[in-house]
C-alpha cells in the first residue's frame, strides 16, 4: 500500500495560515517539510499552489481543484478535479504521497492518511485558515521532538509524528 503522509504546522487553535501565507518564521519546520515531501507525489489544493506559485524541486506536484477550466503554466504539474481522480493518480504513480494542504485537502485525504507529521506551534496567530483537530483514537503518537524559540524561530514548537492504527482506507 502507498504511504500517504500529511505534513503541516498549526498553532494552538489549529490555524495553518493567514492571508494566504504561513504566519510564522520557523526555518527548522520548513526544512522538515522539505525533507518529508522530497521524492514524493506532493498533493495540494489550488489556493496552496497559488501561495507557492511554482513546482518545488525534487517533487512531483499534483494540484486538486474544483475549477474544471483551471490552467497551470507548468507541463510537469498534474491537475485533478476530484478526490476520486486524485486517488486514481496516486495508484498510477506508485510512489509515496505527501499531502501539503490546505485545510480542505487535509480534510478530504485524512481517511487515507497513513502518517501524520504535525508541527504544533506554541502560540496563537489569529489565522484565517484552520485544519480539523486530529481524531487521536485512529492514530498512534510515535515520536515528539521539541524545539525552543530562538533568534531563528518565532515560536517554540513540537514536531509530532503519528502512524495510523489500522492503515487507513485502501488507495
Amino acid at each position: 500500500m502507498t504511504k500517504i503522509k500529511m505534513v503541516w504546522a498549526e498553532d494552538r487553535e489549529h490555524a495553518i495560515g493567514k492571508n494566504g501565507n504561513l504566519p510564522w518564521r520557523l526555518p527548522d519546520d520548513l526544512k522538515l517539510f522539505r525533507e518529508e515531501t522530497t521524492n514524493t507525489l506532493m498533493i495540494m489544493g489550488r489556493t496552496t499552489w497559488s501561495s507557492i506559485g511554482r513546482p518545488l524541486p525534487n517533487r512531483q506536484t499534483l494540484v486538486l481543484t474544483r475549477q474544471a477550466d483551471w490552467q497551470i503554466p507548468f507541463e510537469d504539474v498534474l491537475v485533478t478535479h476530484s478526490v476520486a481522480e486524485t486517488l486514481d493518480t496516486i495508484r498510477a504513480e506508485s510512489k509515496d504521497v505527501a499531502i501539503a494542504g490546505g485545510a480542505a485537502i487535509y480534510r478530504a485525504f485524512m481517511p487515507y492518511a497513513t502518517d501524520l507529521i504535525v508541527t504544533r506551534i506554541d502560540g496563537i496567530i489569529n489565522g484565517d485558515t484552520f485544519v480539523d483537530a486530529i481524531d487521536l483514537t485512529t492514530f498512534e503518537l510515535v515520536s515528539r521532538q521539541p524545539h525552543d524559540k530562538d533568534d531563528r524561530h518565532d515560536y517554540a514548537f513540537v514536531v509530532e509524528r503519528y502512524k495510523r492504527r489500522n492503515r487507513g482506507e485502501n488507495v
